[in-house]
């Protein structure tokens, strides 16, 4: 029996996605041969906004989650819909979750079978490997998986979906696991029932998950590539090498910093650089002076680059870099910093390690191609995506 399928009775599902100074929440209906369909959604801003007090931000988080689920249920109250709430689903942003791959082979001298009992052994011990070095590498030690899923399989040197029952001599597997801290699973663990926790705790995921399966499935001819999501605090980087994703890396430098380190080279309020930003933006750069939005940017810009770099180096080395680059401009800021970026690189003014790379614009109109009301439900990319991905997962469970 599938843990998932759609019901006949009308029902709604709450799908969450949280970043780093704000979430978003949908109200979905899924139904079988169609779109995911968008009943409701609205962004919820944390009050705190300063990681460096970790508890305080931290607690901000969970207080917002509580804050959005009752938000919305009023909401639909008061467009009268009264339909029940089936599930709920977390994607889990920067610095929320943390994200690892890892390459696991088995080689033997005989062939042996791929089962349930193999792979439960191989996985366990790589999850509590996994554990440790994160406990190492971070402040926060109680860590909890959100997340596992093997994302390419090779028997045999060659690639394979349905591996269960096979037998192979060299099995080798891409798996991507992510975590959160423990407090924060048991709060989305809160909000379903004990009966059916195991099966919602399923479709708990990072928010890389759903933008790697987006991209792969969007561009079909494109194996190897670079994601870029620069947020307001916080940038995360993922690259994918041959289908299955090489490495993930984030550094604390978004849009914010952009804003700040550019402002603090004028001697002008914030308010006023946000202004000559908006008219530059809606002028299409076309001013003249220190009134030219790129131009007033260009610090932030030059120094995001330089994180940047830096941080694609503890990634990739000269010889394995993609010369694609997918990002979404999904705000003022992101939309300046994209067009800066093409114009560089059309001009042969950035490069990484040399090699020059390709910038593929994503736009939400992509988005709304694939789920229902998304015109209605405007600058809400990264949850659209969300959907699509849960769409796949319960269209692939009720075939």
């Amino acid at each position: 029996m599938s843990f998932f399928h759609f019901k006949k009775k009308p029902s709604l599902s709450f799908v969450f996605d949280i970043r780093d100074t704000s979430l978003t929440l949908a109200a979905v209906r899924f139904e079988i041969d169609k779109k995911p369909e968008m009943v409701l959604c609205q962004n919820f801003e944390f009050k705190s906004q300063k990681p460096l007090d970790h508890n305080k931000y931290f607690s901000t988080l969970l207080k917002t989650i509580d804050a959005a689920n009752i938000s919305i249920r009023k909401s639909l109250v008061k467009i009268n819909n009264n339909e029940g709430i089936d599930s709920y689903h977390f994607f889990i942003g920067s610095p929320w979750s943390i994200s690892q791959s890892k390459t696991i082979k088995v080689i033997k001298d005989k062939p042996f079978e791929i089962d349930n009992n193999l792979l439960k052994k191989i996985i366990v011990g790589e999850e509590n490997e996994l554990v440790k070095n994160l406990g190492k590498e971070n402040s926060e030690t109680n860590w909890r998986i959100i997340e596992e899923k093997i994302v390419q399989s090779k028997l045999d040197g060659y690639k394979v979906n349905d591996i269960f029952g096979k037998k192979a001599s060299n099995f080798a597997a891409e798996l991507f696991v992510s975590f959160v801290p423990s407090e924060l699973k048991e709060k989305i663990l809160s909000y379903v029932s004990e009966k059916i926790n195991k099966r919602i705790e399923k479709q708990n995921n990072s928010c890389i998950l759903s933008s790697y399966s987006f991209f792969r499935d969007l561009y079909t001819d494109k194996n190897d590539f670079i994601y870029v999501d620069i947020g307001k605090l916080i940038t995360d980087i993922y690259v994918v090498k041959d289908d299955v994703i090489f490495g993930v890396a984030s550094f604390p430098f978004g849009g914010e910093h952009i804003i700040q380190n550019s402002l603090s080279k004028t001697n002008l309020t914030r308010e006023i650089f946000m202004s000559h930003l908006n008219i530059g933006y809606d002028k299409k750069f076309n001013l003249t002076s220190h009134n030219n939005g790129e131009d007033l940017l260009k610090t932030g810009f030059d120094l995001w680059e330089e994180n940047f770099i830096s941080t694609m180096s503890e990634i990739c080395t000269e010889i394995n870099i993609p010369n694609n680059l997918f990002i979404f401009p999904n705000d003022l800021i992101v939309n300046m910093f994209t067009k800066n970026l093409i114009g560089k690189i059309n001009n042969n003014k950035f490069k990484i390690f040399d090699s020059k790379v390709e910038v593929s614009v994503i736009n939400e109109g992509v988005m709304n191609s694939f789920v229902s009301n998304g015109k209605i439900f405007l600058n809400e990319p990264y949850i659209k995506m969300d959907l699509v991905f849960l769409d796949k997962i319960f269209k692939q469970s009720n075939i």
